[in-house]
C-alpha cells in the first residue's frame, strides 16, 4: 500500500511539474511582418556594354548603382524601426528616418 501512494505522489507531482513549465512566460514575438515593400528585392542596376563605351554613361551607371545601395540601406533602416516599434530587443539603435518621413 505504502508504494501505490509514493507512486500516486510522484504522478501528481510530476503533473504539477508540466503544469508549472507550460504557464512560464515567455518571450515577446513578433506578431506581423513588415510592410511587403520592405520585402521586396530589388535587382542591382546591370554595366552595360554602352556604359563602358563612354564615359557619361559609366558615370550614371555608378550613379544608379549609388542610389540603388541607399535605397537597400533606408530599407534596412525602415525594417529595423518596425522591429523596434513591434517589440524587438536588439543589441544596437536603429538609423533614424530621414527628415522630410
Amino acid at each position: 500500500m505504502l508504494s501505490n501512494l509514493r507512486l500516486t505522489n510522484g504522478l501528481a507531482l510530476a503533473a504539477l511539474l508540466v503544469l508549472a513549465c507550460s504557464c512560464a512566460s515567455r518571450e515577446p514575438r513578433l506578431t506581423g511582418y513588415p510592410p511587403i515593400a520592405d520585402l521586396k528585392v530589388e535587382a542591382k542596376p546591370a554595366l552595360t556594354v554602352e556604359a563602358l563605351a563612354s564615359d557619361n554613361a559609366l558615370a550614371l551607371h555608378d550613379d544608379e548603382v549609388e542610389a540603388w545601395g541607399e535605397r537597400g540601406w533606408e530599407t534596412v533602416a525602415r525594417i529595423c524601426r518596425w522591429s523596434v516599434t513591434n517589440g524587438a530587443p536588439l543589441p544596437f539603435r536603429c538609423p533614424k528616418p530621414p527628415p522630410d518621413s
